[in-house]
C-alpha cells in the first residue's frame, strides 16, 4: 500500500531550489531515492533527504517539479510545512532574491520564529 502523496509546485529553477534548502538548512541530492512507508523508495531528479524514516522526492511535472513524500506520520510535514509550503515559501524567496540580485537591488530577508520571511527590496533613487 503506497503512502505517497504529491503536491503541485511552481518550483523550476533549480538553483533558487538549492538556495532554499540551505536557508532550511536542508540536504539535497540529485538523481537519488526517496525513502518512504515500509522501505518503499521513489526515483526522483532531487531528493531532501531528512533525519526520519522518510525523505521528500522533486519530480519533474512538465515545467515544474512537484514535491512528493510520505505524509504518513507528519514527519516530512514538520520540516517542508503542510503540502510543502514552507519549501515552497523558500523557494519563492530564494528566487526573488536572485532576481533582484541580478537586477542590483538589495534585498534584506528577515525569518520570523514561525518559519515566515519577509523580504525587503530596495529599489529607485539611493535604492
Amino acid at each position: 500500500m503506497s503512502h505517497w502523496s504529491t503536491a503541485k509546485t511552481n518550483i523550476t529553477d533549480v538553483n533558487a531550489l538549492k538556495e532554499a534548502c540551505s536557508m532550511l538548512k536542508l540536504n539535497l541530492v540529485e538523481n537519488s531515492y526517496a525513502r518512504g512507508w515500509n522501505g518503499q523508495k521513489l526515483k526522483a531528479d532531487y531528493v531532501i533527504k531528512l533525519d526520519g524514516r522518510f525523505d521528500v522526492a522533486l519530480v519533474k511535472d512538465g515545467d515544474a517539479y512537484s514535491i512528493m513524500a510520505d505524509m504518513y506520520d507528519g514527519s516530512v510535514e514538520k520540516v517542508i510545512g503542510k503540502d510543502g509550503n514552507k519549501l515552497k515559501q523558500a523557494y519563492s524567496a530564494a528566487a526573488t532574491i536572485q532576481i533582484a540580485r541580478q537586477k542590483g537591488y538589495p534585498v534584506e530577508m528577515q525569518t520570523f520564529e514561525n518559519g515566515d520571511i519577509k523580504l525587503i527590496l530596495k529599489v529607485g533613487a539611493g535604492g
